[in-house]
């Protein structure tokens, strides 16, 4: 149980990386395919956000942005996604990985295991981070900077980004050995997801005021990356920021002189990751192994998931079932922390952003108009004229992005885990139980959204048909791409996990998630093309537009309940332990 030993570290990497690699060749799921399913998952994610990215920082160095803010802003956006993303992710990954118990009793030291799961984690969040460097790519593209720059930025951010995931294992490993909220896994899943939840909104909202620009109150990016600038430069954050990345205390040196002085900054960084390491390989010898002692088997190392025979009586009767199972799924979407970060939480957050900042905009751009001339201008927007294709639009805008979290039903067997074999061996109906996991998810991550849109167009003093053919358009599309990915997670639930992160994240997820994208924009496809054709071919089709769009996105709905309470629900039906 000594220090570092590379020949454990070697065999304990390799033999975490297999694990994974098979995690979904157990119960419910089909072995084979989750490698390359995930590999074009993470691939297609990549290429999306990179290419946002690098347009944005295209602009900004069009604009005149120095190297060093891009840089600064490259190392903000990897601190933050690391509190947001990765903390959870690296505490489930070293302290309630399922394998960890095998690990514990070994003859190995707490540092091999200790850096063998952070070299996991890292691979795994390395996607993630070189996400983000188009960002400073760009804007070196947009200034028509030289070879040596690209190749300076390239190597910083390399750097600064292994230096964040080292400085994260140096944050979570006393927290989890001392911190009496991390000893049980929900509490403190709770608290993280009420932080994170406050440190997003706080990004929105000061993304959403401080972009405001100009007489048109459009987001301007220039704006943007000054006060991001200026909040980096601030004494405190820039102390919070260095301590999650010291290499970004060298940034001024690599970026800001001439000669030697870049190279001299490089190594200063290395140097400076090295020291994080060395740290971090002290603390694990001293830490590690006690606060996995402490939590292997624990009753706080996992998420209760239990039934009392109340709750499982309500289950076998024939009148109640429907009601018994939709109480019982939104409890545990409810009760159980993680599955409420990372299942409801995340429906919430992108539409109410969506939201939030076209009121902005509005209130940006008619700063001068009175709200009584707001609601004047809103009242001619009738669904028979021109002008309603502007709500219409900006509800499928709205509705494509919520679109995007159709994934979430796709793991809503899979929640259930191995309790749902309970289910299946008691005398009750499986539609039942199939339309209870699409009618909690609807009423717990859907409706909250409809509500918020639906009081917006009342208080802006739309008509009321505008308002009834948005809103019908947006609940039946956003139905029709919920029953497609319920349908899909149904023909291969994975009911073998051991912890939440591995049901979310593990396998084949990333596959799914890409499968419901690819499913809400052709679902989407119809719809809106009943609206878009006409106005491309100059028609003049008045209401009959609309009015087809919903129909036609209520007919997608209704076949899509037919496939899930039919051939998907056989498919469910026949799933074996």
């Amino acid at each position: 149980m000594g220090g570092f030993d590379w020949g454990q570290f070697s065999a304990l990497f390799w033999a975490i990386r297999r694990g994974e690699e098979h995690a979904d060749d157990g119960m419910g799921t089909r072995a084979g395919g989750g490698d390359s399913a995930r590999l074009m998952g993470l691939l297609i994610s990549f290429l999306m956000v990179a290419v946002m990215l690098f347009t944005g920082g295209l602009k900004l160095g069009q604009a005149g942005v120095s190297v060093l803010s891009a840089f600064n802003l490259s190392v903000l956006a990897l601190v933050f996604t690391s509190l947001t993303v990765g903390f959870y992710s690296a505490v489930s990954s070293l302290f309630f990985a399922s394998d960890l118990a095998f690990y514990v009793a070994l003859p190995v030291s707490g540092q091999a295991v200790l850096w063998a799961k952070l070299a996991n984690f890292i691979a795994g969040a390395v996607v993630t981070d070189a996400a983000i460097l188009p960002l400073g790519l760009g804007v070196l593209l947009g200034r028509g900077e030289g070879p040596l720059a690209w190749l300076a930025l390239v190597v910083a951010f390399a750097l600064c980004a292994l230096a964040v995931n080292v400085a994260l294992v140096l944050v979570v490993l006393p927290l989890m050995r001392f911190s009496r909220i991390a000893a049980n896994k929900d509490r403190f899943a709770r608290v993280l997801g009420v932080v994170v939840t406050l440190l997003v909104l706080g990004v929105v909202f000061t993304v959403s005021f401080g972009g405001q620009f100009g007489e048109t109150g459009e987001p301007d990016a220039n704006a943007v990356a000054a006060m991001m600038e200026g909040l980096i430069s601030g004494p405190a954050a820039r102390a919070i920021l260095t301590v999650l990345c010291p290499p970004l205390a060298l940034g001024g040196l690599v970026f800001g002189c001439q000669g030697l002085f870049p190279l001299a900054g490089i190594i200063g960084m290395a140097a400076l990751l090295a020291c994080y390491v060395l740290l971090l390989n002290w603390c694990a010898g001293r830490w590690y192994f006690e606060a996995v002692r402490g939590l292997v088997g624990g009753a706080g190392t996992r998420s209760t998931r239990r039934y009392d025979v109340g709750e499982l009586a309500d289950r076998v009767r024939a009148r109640s079932q429907l009601a018994a199972f939709v109480s019982e799924d939104m409890a545990q979407l409810m009760r159980v922390p993680y599955f409420f970060n990372q299942f409801v939480l995340s429906q919430w957050l992108m539409p109410v952003f969506i939201i939030f900042a076209v009121g902005a905009s509005v209130v940006a751009a008619g700063s001068s108009v009175s709200f009584g001339e707001i609601r004047e201008a809103a009242g001619l927007f009738a669904l028979d004229s021109e002008a309603a294709v502007l709500p219409l639009a900006l509800t499928v805008f709205l509705t494509l992005f919520s679109g995007m979290f159709s994934y979430v039903f796709a793991q809503a067997v899979g929640r259930d885990g191995r309790d749902f074999f309970y289910f299946r061996v008691m005398p009750v109906d499986l539609r039942s139980y199939a339309l209870a996991k699409f009618v909690a998810g609807e009423l717990v991550g859907r409706a909250p959204i409809a509500v918020i849109l639906l009081a917006g167009m009342l208080v802006i003093g739309l008509p009321l048909s505008t308002i009834l053919a948005c809103l019908a358009l947006y609940v039946f599309v956003l139905a029709a791409c919920d029953l497609v990915s319920l349908a899909l997670g149904m023909r291969s639930p994975n009911l073998g996990w051991e912890s939440e992160d591995e049901l979310a994240h593990g396998g084949d997820a990333f596959g799914r998630m890409i499968v419901s994208l690819v499913a809400t924009v052709v679902v989407m496809a119809l719809p809106v093309a009943c609206g878009v054709v006409p106005l491309l071919l100059e028609i003049e089709v008045g209401v009959v537009g609309p009015v087809a769009a919903v129909a036609v996105a209520g007919a997608e709905a209704c076949a899509a309940m037919a496939y899930v309470l039919g051939p998907a629900l056989q498919k469910l039906a026949a799933v074996e332990p």
